[in-house]
């Protein structure tokens, strides 16, 4: 009889037919959310993004207080692919229908948030903002016994060895991590001022440019004369009129008013700059503190070599932009807004 009980019991594991409870949830399969001003939401999951076209992308890991970690090499679709398939569109009610004033909000399952501006999306290359699902770490080819202890070495070696969580945003130009979230579950593209209006104004012109929002010290700049001054080229090709030449502006580093009025390098925040018809870009805090190219985004009061008189006695350039459609005439206003 045992015998008996014994094959039976070994014919239904091998049929496999023999379920046994568990009170452990099934492991859940991330997936991505992308939704907001889209005419297409989408749910991404990993096995779909990994059948996408992909780009590499080399990331080493800082963070503010000057923690190291890690190297990799990582594997990902451009954000910019993402939301293309998911159709960005503002609503045929918009007053302003240009898109350069939008913010992209991406959230991991902790309910971290990173937040990047429309330009430094589309008018930068894909690659530099990509959503990993693969990643290597950079391990170094030799010992460094010779000029650090087994200590010190080892402390910089056990963030290679940690497990990264995917998908991961990854922003290639950032020198600090702070936007490299990982485990993202969310992508959401967000309108922070629908409100305001605009309307055509020519001449169009604006006397000095006021400093709100989430700052310590609000202010009025009717001249830009007390702070250090650069040029810097600007050989833009604009998306409606494409290219009107080489422009040599002189102003001063956005980052510099800011620290100026008591603002911290918060990737929390974003910028809205305005002029006096409406039209407006976003500006992320991310790409102003976090990025090297951040201190090249001027707000400029001269060209090639003059003050600047027609549309405006100011302007916001963005050099590295690959459109000149970023940049705002005749700046009227800039405000800091905590998206937090």
């Amino acid at each position: 009889m045992r015998k008996k009980i014994a094959i039976l019991l070994f014919s239904v594991f091998a049929a496999g037919v023999l379920v046994i409870s568990s009170d452990k949830p099934a492991p859940q399969i991330p997936q991505i959310r992308i939704e907001g001003m889209v005419k297409q939401p989408l749910t991404l999951t990993m096995d779909k993004l990994m059948k996408m076209q992909s780009v590499p992308a080399r990331q080493n890991e800082f963070s503010l207080d000057k923690d190291y970690h890690g190297a990799f090499n990582y594997t990902g679709v451009p954000l910019r692919s993402l939301l293309d398939l998911a159709v960005i569109h503002k609503p045929d009610t918009a007053n302003y229908n240009k898109l350069s004033d939008l913010v992209i909000v991406v959230m991991n399952n902790e309910g971290k948030k990173a937040f990047l501006s429309w330009g430094e999306i589309f008018y930068r290359n894909p690659s530099e903002v990509i959503l990993a699902f693969n990643y290597d770490p950079i391990f170094p080819h030799k010992s460094c016994e010779g000029c650090h202890d087994p200590e010190t070495y080892g402390v910089w070696l056990n963030p290679l060895k940690r497990k990264v969580g995917l998908p991961k945003l990854v922003v290639t130009g950032d020198r600090f991590d702070g936007r490299c979230l990982e485990n993202v579950s969310n992508i959401e593209v967000v309108d922070l001022r629908p409100d305001i209006k605009c309307v055509k104004k020519k001449p169009l012109f604006s006397e000095k440019f006021s400093l709100t929002g989430a700052v310590k010290t609000p202010g009025e700049f009717a001249t830009l004369a007390s702070y250090r001054h650069f040029e810097t080229l600007s050989m833009q090709v604009g998306d409606g009129r494409g290219y009107h030449g080489w422009k040599v502006f002189d102003g001063v580093p956005l980052v510099d008013i800011l620290k100026d009025a008591g603002i911290a390098p918060d990737p929390g925040s974003v910028l809205m700059i305005s002029a006096p018809d409406g039209y407006r870009s976003s500006v992320s805090c991310g790409e102003l503190f976090l990025n090297p190219q951040g201190k090249n985004i001027i707000i400029a009061d001269g060209v090639d070599g003059t003050p600047l008189k027609k549309d405006g006695k100011f302007a916001a350039v963005f050099p590295d932009d690959l459109s000149a459609d970023r940049c705002v005439k005749a700046v009227e206003k800039i405000e800091v807004i905590n998206v937090k």
